[in-house]
């Protein structure tokens, strides 16, 4: 038998062959030394005649930095093998980057036998719906692909014996695993000690160096709270730069890092940016729409926003219902109570009707004899629909009140519900939602609140420092949730 043309000849050869050439010099090669990426043909092109999108109706038109970096990302050495065995897809929020990650998975599907791509995300429904969500649209509007592949769950099997599955962390469960490729979604949310393990889990194995590996598709994360991706954002920076792409490399680590700060697609328009600014924090903005690392922990919301939801007086029935909520004093901290009912004249807004707080005396309690007269009167005077309460330290006095038939008082959980709570409220005081005539207490207790982000779309009121208050505002936070979510 003749011996096999080198790397190099085949690379110049390989357009003059035929496709059954091709396939039985693959065919050949594998079944010598299993998947070779020096005879891949060249992503771009491959990409773009075979990724369907629905905006198209056909192949995705990829732009000149994304073709250019997606080249150089699964560039191939001297010696066959693939460069980089760590790529980070890092780009501004609407940039495709999940569609890319997705494009990049089937493309290495389709040209390795008997493989397997994993979609690793912060939980399941993140991991399948984006990556995989892409892939399977993708199989499903190409009818070729549509015929010969097989999609169920959260699986995807294609006709050469390479299998695709989106998985939540679980570092046990994916312990050992023999991926040829690995998909990290969003891995700035990784703070967790389990997340953070995962990384590890899925290291690509030693017999397949060079020929795997671990991609990752996110925008920057918070500063000192996502450390696996702040570990690779500072090792690629601590390489060389790529000409005039953004985009560095370090060689010794075999990792590439693509980290585009700016818009350069069609959509991404002054004016989209601008509707963009009007409702999001400026670290939120800075974060998703210029790629910036910042503090996860910043002001509950700027003091104009506040201000701009004064309105006068409004005038209520006897009978509008009203919604209180109750936050506990702890050592140091007050008693706050707030109550808010709807607008009379837009119910997508909620109005509050009731502010009060109660201070230690100075090295002492609070007295709650007072405060469970205000209740009582306060019960009285308006149409209390529910007293929503932290259930830490108000669980005995709440229960003894419902008992003596002062009201319905329900437990808030400071948890899951509350991070979304707060959210809530910070995005309500944004689009002017919530209507107060100027109370000094409730405004001065908005004002010493920072937001801690907690997740996409989840935060939680913190102080800004131990000495000072947010009762009344954890307060508007739960009694404005009740309130919408009762639909008043």
């Amino acid at each position: 038998m003749l011996p096999l043309p080198t790397t190099s000849e085949l690379k110049e050869l390989w357009p003059f062959l035929t496709q059954p050439q091709q396939n039985e010099i693959l065919q050949h090669l594998e079944a010598i030394a299993g998947f070779s990426p020096a005879l891949l043909p060249d992503p771009v092109e491959w990409i773009e005649t075979h990724f369907y999108i629905p905006e198209l109706n056909g192949p995705i038109k990829l732009y000149p930095y994304q073709k250019r970096c997606l080249r150089e990302a699964l560039s191939v050495g001297d010696d066959g093998l693939f460069k980089y065995s760590v790529i980070v897809w890092s780009d501004i929020k609407k940039s495709a980057k999940s569609t890319i990650a997705a494009a990049v998975a089937l493309f290495m599907a389709y040209h390795h036998k008997w493989g397997q791509i994993v979609s690793v995300a912060n939980d399941l429904k993140q991991a399948d719906s984006r990556v995989a969500y892409y892939m399977r649209r993708a199989i499903e509007l190409n009818p070729e692909m549509h015929a010969e592949c097989k999609l169920r769950n959260y699986k995807a099997s294609f006709p050469n014996g390479t299998y695709f599955e989106a998985v939540p962390i679980d570092p046990t469960g994916e312990a050992g695993g023999n991926a040829d490729m690995v998909i990290f979604s969003e891995l700035w949310g990784s703070h967790s000690k389990a997340q953070q393990r995962m990384w590890t889990e899925m290291t690509l194995p030693p017999l397949k160096f060079g020929k795997a590996f671990r991609w990752v598709e996110t925008y920057a994360g918070y500063v000192g709270e996502s450390p696996t991706l702040e570990m690779l954002h500072d090792q690629g920076k601590a390489g060389r730069k790529l000409d005039d792409l953004p985009v560095w490399v370090n060689d010794n680590a075999r990792l590439f890092l693509m980290w585009n700060q700016e818009p350069r697609l069609p959509w991404q328009t002054p004016a989209y940016y601008a509707s963009e600014s009007a409702i999001l924090t400026d670290s939120e903005f800075r974060r998703i729409h210029k790629n910036e690392w910042v503090s996860s922990i910043a002001q509950f919301v700027p003091d104009a926003w506040w201000d701009a939801c004064r309105v006068e007086p409004q005038q209520f029935d006897q009978d509008e219902p009203v919604i209180f909520a109750l936050d506990a004093a702890v050592t140091g901290d007050c008693f706050g109570m707030v109550g808010v009912s709807r607008h009379p004249a837009d119910s997508t807004k909620v109005v509050v009707r009731y502010v009060r707080k109660w201070r230690p005396p100075k090295d002492g309690k609070i007295d709650y004899g007072p405060i469970e007269d205000e209740i009582r009167m306060c019960a009285e005077r308006y149409n209390v629909i529910e007293w929503a309460y932290d259930p830490y330290q108000l669980h005995s006095m709440c229960t003894r009140l419902m008992n003596d038939g002062v009201g319905w008082f329900r437990e808030f959980k400071q948890g899951q519900d509350r991070v979304v709570a707060d959210k809530q409220l910070q995005d309500m005081i944004r689009d002017r939602r919530v209507a107060h005539n100027g109370e000094a207490d409730l405004a001065q207790h908005i004002k010493n609140a920072n937001a801690k982000q907690e997740g996409e779309r989840k935060i939680r009121l913190v102080k800004r420092s131990n000495a000072l208050k947010i009762d009344l505002a954890v307060c508007l936070s739960m009694c404005t949730s009740e309130c919408l979510r009762l639909r008043l």
